[in-house]
């Protein structure tokens, strides 16, 4: 095992995968795994953090959503949520697979189709045994990017912890004048630059800034 952790950035994609019905409904949305509980033999209870986007439109999306049921909203922060949702097949969830070969999921956030995944690898033959799973169940992965934890050059794409979502984020935010003083760009105008709202423009930003802080000034 190499002395530098070593980080993968997967897509998931499958019909089926917990939550693709609402996240392909209400795309503008974005919903984080915040973590799983056993309830039972392969009965789990998951925690989403979604913001973003219309909450309406999202309720009415998870209620047709045949991958989940028992929705209900933990915490309401206004600008975001938090839902515990119950699993209603095991048959697509392939992350505890991950966990099983000793891989740790540092991050799962929706994208179009599925999910992107960020995990700490400890062995690249876990990474080749963890693919191979998500074959056996039919779900397409891709792996994004493939890098070291401590490697900052530029070439990575993949330094200081950031996902592919919070580094283009925070790039747009540089670009538009965002960090100047005075600012040349608010968070309307970087919305607009991203094409989301400006609720999830606010949040991806709050999101990368934190990730980048943890990354860098609490390693």
């Amino acid at each position: 095992m190499s002395a530098s952790r070593v980080i993968a950035e997967l897509t998931l994609a499958h019909p089926e995968l917990v939550l693709a019905p609402t996240i392909e409904a209400v795309p503008e949305v974005s919903a984080e795994l915040e973590y799983q509980t056993i309830a039972g033999p392969g009965e789990y209870y998951l925690f989403f953090e979604v913001y973003g986007g219309d909450f309406g439109r999202f309720d009415r999306a998870i209620a047709d959503d045949p991958t989940v049921s028992e929705p209900s909203i933990i915490i309401d922060g206004g600008d975001f949520r938090v839902y515990r949702m119950r699993l209603t097949s095991a048959e697509r969830l392939v992350l505890p697979r991950a966990a099983e070969l000793g891989m740790r999921v540092l991050r799962a956030e929706s994208a179009p189709g599925g999910w992107a995944a960020t995990l700490e690898v400890p062995d690249l033959d876990d990474l080749r045994a963890f693919r191979e799973h998500c074959r056996d169940k039919d779900v397409d992965v891709i792996v994004d990017r493939l890098y070291h934890a401590d490697d900052t050059s530029a070439e990575s794409g993949g330094a200081y912890g950031l996902t592919a979502v919070q580094r283009e984020t925070l790039a747009a935010a540089y670009d538009a004048g965002y960090f100047n003083e005075p600012r040349d760009a608010s968070v309307a105008d970087l919305a607009d630059r991203l094409g989301i709202s400006s609720s999830a423009a606010s949040s991806r930003l709050r999101r990368a800034m934190r990730a980048l802080v943890q990354s860098t000034l609490r390693r």
